[in-house]
């Protein structure tokens, strides 16, 4: 026969911590919980320990926006300067087209490389 074991047992939540909030405080307190569906008690337990996996995941994040922003924008530079050449082709052709071309080719490669290298 199984015999009941008490909450603090079947959890191992020993300790504990007593916060004290303002009225304002307490209603997004009881706002996070009842979004969550779980008690107060939960809600800030997941919130709290939740929240340094969060920072880590949005430094991260930050850390790559930038290199993703500056592909960005040499993207944005390659569809100006196709725009450009495919408008005066004869122009363009008339002069060093084909080393220009394999130029292009070549920073596309490299962006292809720097890609995979985040991922």
């Amino acid at each position: 026969m199984e015999v009941k074991k008490f909450y603090k047992d079947r959890y191992q939540r020993k300790n504990s911590v007593r916060l004290c909030f303002n009225d304002l405080e307490f209603s997004i307190v009881e706002q996070i919980a009842k979004d969550k569906r779980k008690s107060k008690a939960t809600a800030l337990r997941e919130f709290i320990l939740d929240k340094e996996i969060k920072i880590k995941k949005d430094i991260q994040l930050t850390d790559q926006s930038g290199v993703y922003y500056e592909l960005h924008k040499i993207g944005v530079n390659i569809n100006q300067i196709a725009k450009k050449m495919n408008t005066d082709l004869e122009q363009f052709l008339s002069g060093n087209g084909e080393e220009f071309a394999y130029l292009i080719e070549e920073i596309f490669e490299y962006i292809e490389y720097i890609k995979n290298r985040i991922n």
